[in-house]
């Protein structure tokens, strides 16, 4: 199913602040900022680092931003798939109960949506214009000096 790890991002109640400690903080700069629902951070070795604002997820997930107390502060993590309508039968088949069924987003990604086991929203997508790797994302083997 999943090609690789697409992206992750943290959900939160305050996004200035999130934004604050990561560029303040640790350095690390805005890649793309949407209003007040989501930034995009440019950190190496990360395909998709975003914060993303409680209600904006809700919307997102549930369909509605008046839910943001359903959805879970902490991280989301986002695989990358080749069919998103293969990957939720696979996942239905399989007894997981996704959050919302594969849809077309109004960015134009393809996705759908379940719980994680930790109750952290689990992604999955179909981006082909925005997720390609130029080469297998593997780690090098530590030096033995």
């Amino acid at each position: 199913m999943p090609r690789h790890l697409a992206g992750i991002a943290e959900i939160v109640d305050d996004i200035d602040e999130a934004v604050k400690f990561y560029c303040d903080t640790l350095g690390f700069d805005i890649h793309q900022r949407m209003e007040n629902d989501y930034v995009m951070l440019k950190i190496p070795g990360v395909l998709h680092f975003g914060i993303w604002n409680r209600a904006a997820a809700a919307h997102a997930i549930l369909g509605s931003r008046d839910l943001a107390d359903q959805v879970p502060l902490g991280f989301t993590i986002e695989f990358e798939v080749n069919d998103i309508d293969q990957t939720a039968k696979q996942l239905s088949a399989a007894g997981c109960q996704l959050t919302h069924p594969p849809r077309t987003e109004p960015w134009g990604q393809k996705s759908c949506r379940m719980d994680a086991v930790s109750g952290a929203p689990l992604g999955f997508a179909e981006t082909p214009w925005a997720r390609q790797l130029k080469s297998d994302a593997t780690a090098a083997p530590a030096d033995s000096d």
